[in-house]
């Protein structure tokens, strides 16, 4: 009877927490930069952030993920294989090339419901280092700008 209470217990948590779990695996799942993030992610010379619930609120955000890769040319080719296969149909806010090559962009890509919006940023600097972030909320394109450009501790 004392395992049964237990296991009762495990599965109101489970279903509690589980959701949002399930949500943050699933906002990416149609684009192409996941598998930046799931290739890049643990490597050395990569950072990988995720917000917590409580930050994203702050700033209107359901989902934030981003990532660093340090002057890896391979990555650089393959994080730019993947953001031309998910900026199809996407809205270009800002895109940026040199040598024939993507160095800045800001994509609003489609979906993901009536309140929701999904922006792809992505950068590269002289230096050779890759910054790729997916952001995911009831925030606008202006919205973000004004998030990125003016809070200090962003």
């Amino acid at each position: 009877m004392k395992d049964m209470k237990y296991i009762v217990w495990f599965w109101l948590v489970f279903c509690w927490v589980c959701p949002g779990g399930i949500y943050a695996m699933e906002a990416q799942k149609d684009l192409r930069i996941q598998a930046v993030f799931n290739e890049y992610g643990k490597k050395k010379n990569v950072t990988m952030v995720e917000l917590s619930n409580e930050m994203l609120e702050t700033y209107g955000m359901t989902h934030y993920k981003s990532i660093t890769i340090k002057n890896d040319p391979a990555a650089l080719r393959f994080v730019r294989e993947c953001l031309e296969a998910d900026q199809r149909g996407a809205r270009k806010i800002k895109e940026v090339t040199d040598d024939g090559g993507i160095i800045s962009a800001y994509y609003q890509l489609p979906g993901g419901g009536e309140d929701l919006n999904r922006f792809i940023l992505f950068k590269v600097n002289t230096k050779g280092v890759i910054t790729l972030v997916y952001i995911e909320g009831e925030l606008d394109s202006d919205d973000l700008i004004t998030v990125l450009f003016t809070r200090k501790d962003f």
